[in-house]
């Protein structure tokens, strides 16, 4: 008899050595940052972009209505965090690609900027004035849309002689939607979505055995296991915003800096070409970083004095390239009181007849805004969208599809009438 409980303590002690030192109590530790996930790391190391995307998030929030079940008791503590927008925001903001801007408490900023306001006399320099709030390009919508519990449940457990040890798991899924919205025109860019498994385990060593008439020896040992869920929750945030970025890239929807660099040498390229077929027919001047307004303003025909402005497929967005060209423009158009711009928006062949004029008129507005933006007032500028109307070449050739999305500028003299 002394010899079985001996071999049963020892079997005892093999079966809990593993989870031992589980059971005891926890250290106090201090508060630390969060560590970043592989999700994360993978959305870091993302290709740089050509420039980064202001974008704002209204709500991003738990949509799924779930609450924590507890026995015999009501509970209405939420299944899945609440802290979905903070999560998205915090991402935004370590990632090169996006500029998030404060939308969620933006009544606080408003007030905020009333107070600041009413502190300043008028009688100051309006270098002290507020400067306007900065604008989002792309609202992100979506949510956390479904929590499904118990997906998968299963164990394993064996039993021998009073001695026995089993495992129990969960897995749990939640589901995030995220798309993006173009806030000029209310068109839905790209739509994502990401799942995240939630996984528990609970692993329980015990032994039962009467070691004598009416002398029961009992021990139990155990721990169990469970993902944080605020923790699955910025990994399926992360991985949407990674492949969000990776399609957006793929549809030509945004560049990156490797792309921005091949697209600037086949502009120069195409601009180039377009001139030299077009000589005969008018005259054709890129301004350059060596143009001074006084060689500008000497020109001959000054109605003539145009270039293009390229845009990528299905895109609006004015790429950077043209900062250059578009400043001498405005610097010449304020050295007098007659100049004006004309902008006329083009499309290739691909798509439907309306939808290829809407871009069209859509991209004319970029450039105006920047136009705007640098000073030039409405008045001196004038917008068409001529769609594919006017297509200088045909769908079937990739190359000749690059130059119809454009947008012409041009400089009209109006003492001309």
């Amino acid at each position: 008899m002394k010899k079985n409980s001996v071999m049963l303590g020892a079997l005892l002690l093999l079966s809990g050595c593993s989870v031992i030192n589980r059971t005891l109590p926890p250290d106090i530790e201090l508060a630390q940052n969060l560590a970043q996930t592989e999700t994360f790391t993978e959305f870091a190391n993302l290709p740089a972009p050509a420039g980064s995307i202001a974008v704002s998030v209204y709500s991003f929030r738990d949509q799924t209505g779930q609450y924590k079940p507890q026995a015999n008791v009501s509970s209405f503590s939420t299944a899945v965090t609440q802290g979905a927008n903070s999560i998205l925001i915090q991402a935004l903001h370590e990632s090169d690609w996006f500029v998030p801007v404060e939308r969620e408490g933006l009544q606080n900023i408003l007030t905020e900027r009333k107070i600041v306001r009413a502190g300043i006399s008028n009688k100051e320099d309006e270098k002290t004035q507020l400067p306007a709030l900065t604008t989002a390009k792309v609202i992100l919508e979506g949510g956390i849309i479904s929590y499904d519990s118990n997906v998968k449940t299963g164990g394993l457990g064996m039993e021998y002689f009073g001695i026995g040890a089993s495992e129990l798991y969960r897995e749990d899924v939640i589901s995030i939607y995220l798309r993006a919205v173009d806030v000029r025109t209310g068109q839905v860019l790209l739509s994502v979505a990401t799942t995240k498994k939630v996984l528990s385990q609970e692993i329980r060593a015990g032994f039962f055995r009467y070691v004598s008439y009416k002398r029961l020896a009992e021990a139990e040992a155990g721990f169990s296991d469970n993902e944080p869920m605020h923790i699955c929750v910025k990994q399926a945030i992360e991985k949407a915003l990674t492949t969000l970025v990776t399609k957006g890239i793929e549809k030509g929807i945004w560049t990156t800096k490797e792309q921005n660099e091949k697209f600037l040498e086949q502009a120069r390229s195409k601009n180039a070409a377009l001139m030299r077929k077009n000589q005969t027919k008018t005259v054709i001047a890129t301004p350059t970083k060596e143009a001074t307004t006084e060689q500008l303003a000497l020109s001959k025909n000054t109605n003539a004095l145009s270039f293009a402005v390229q845009f990528r497929t299905g895109s609006a967005q004015l790429e950077p390239v043209y900062s250059e060209q578009l400043n001498s423009i405005v610097s010449l158009v304020k050295s007098t009181d007659y100049l004006a711009i004309e902008l006329q928006g083009f499309a290739d062949q691909r798509g439907l007849e309306q939808e290829n004029r809407s871009l069209s008129l859509a991209r004319s507005h970029s450039v105006a805004q920047y136009l705007n933006n640098q000073g030039i007032v409405q008045q001196r500028i004038s917008v068409a969208g001529l769609g594919d109307e006017q297509a200088v070449y045909q769908v079937t050739d990739p190359e000749g599809l690059f130059f119809d999305r454009r947008v012409i500028v041009k400089l009209i003299d109006t003492r001309s009438g």
